[in-house]
């Protein structure tokens, strides 16, 4: 993501908290039945990530603020512990065993669980288990540091009232996206709110609503930034959809195949499925055992059927929404080139 440059010993201190929660987790009871292996592998794939979510809330919070104090790190690094919990839930929702190139802790569990002699069933369902239960350590984690926080009591409780109505929306979110494969079918309506929920209202709302109230905002720009937030966050959704079939992976890290084995309804699908065109391809869509071939077809059909350019036309729309929504709130300048270096990120991106 592209934010304006942030200061490293600002992430850095980000990183240091995170650290010290892993640590106090691990101190409080990592060593009971083994579970300090489940932990360390958490917290050794939590290292390395791009820190969206802090870099938000710092980005809006320098707009209102001076001074960045330790409780602004501190609500940063929840919102990356937040993250980290969804991302384990998410893998086992998609039954998913890699995470940025490598295996997650679902694998890496299940591989421990095989060499000591565990079925391959057996195996993976204690690699699954310790995703569910360390990523609901990991939002224990996010409550406590809110919770934490050297703020008066009203803005505690702002804060946890915009933490708690992210995770509520990422998880009706999150429910709604698996019912659309359910389903096999969904409008542009609804896949529009799914990406809200699941994705836009933590990844970018949230951080940015934090970061402005922090530094002492007005109300009415605080929710402002709300509304920009999901606006952009939708658009980043969308991209991600357009790269995980028409990305290269070289560059995304990511295969252009899953989404297209999985039979996942995007906006591709959703606006080329109603074209004449489709109904060749349609058998394809959804195949376990698709291969590069076949997708080759299935992208020349979603392009030929005009899904890949209505689905560029709505992140185009979601785009100038959000500049038209900035404009009005009359934000600082500043904080306006901040987001317009966000939206680059979000919607002119490549991974």
């Amino acid at each position: 993501m592209n934010v304006r440059t942030l200061s490293p010993d600002l992430l850095a201190d980000v990183e240091a908290v995170i650290d010290d929660c892993f640590q106090e987790v691990s101190d409080r009871i990592g060593g009971v039945e083994g579970f300090d292996a489940v932990w360390d592998h958490v917290h050794r794939g939590a290292e390395g990530g791009k820190l969206l979510r802090p870099r938000l809330l710092l980005t809006a919070h320098r707009a209102f603020a001076d001074e960045v104090s330790g409780t602004v790190v501190q609500a940063a690094a929840a919102l990356e512990l937040l993250h980290l919990a969804f991302l384990l839930h998410d893998d086992v929702i998609d039954r998913d065993l890699v995470r940025r190139g490598g295996p997650n802790l679902v694998a890496l569990r299940r591989d421990a669980a095989r060499a000591a002699g565990a079925d391959e069933a057996t195996a993976l369902r204690y690699g699954e288990s310790c995703a569910i239960l360390a990523g609901d350590l990991l939002l224990s984690a996010a409550h406590r540091l809110i919770a934490a926080l050297d703020e008066p009591a009203a803005h505690r409780g702002v804060i946890r009232r915009i933490l708690g109505d992210a995770i509520d929306a990422a998880v009706v979110g999150e429910h709604a996206d698996v019912l659309l494969g359910v389903r096999g079918e969904a409008d542009e309506e609804a896949i529009l709110r799914t990406m809200e929920f699941k994705t836009a209202r933590y990844s970018f709302s949230a951080p940015l609503r934090i970061g402005a109230l922090l530094g002492g905002a007005a109300p009415s720009a605080v929710e402002a930034l709300g509304f920009i937030g999901s606006t952009i966050g939708i658009a980043f959704q969308a991209r991600d959809d357009v790269l995980g079939v028409f990305g290269d992976p070289q560059q995304t890290g990511k295969s252009v195949l899953s989404d297209l084995r999985e039979g996942k309804v995007t906006l591709l699908i959703a606006n080329a499925r109603t074209h004449p065109e489709w109904e060749a391809v349609a058998d394809l869509f959804g195949d376990a055992a698709l291969d590069e071939d076949g997708a080759a077809v299935l992208r020349a059909a979603i392009e030929r059927a005009g899904g890949l350019a209505r689905t560029e036309a709505v992140i185009s729309g979601l785009v100038a929404e959000a500049r038209a929504s900035m404009l009005l709130a009359n934000l600082p300048a500043a904080l306006i080139a901040d987001l317009e270096h966000v939206i680059a990120g979000a919607t002119e991106r490549h991974r």
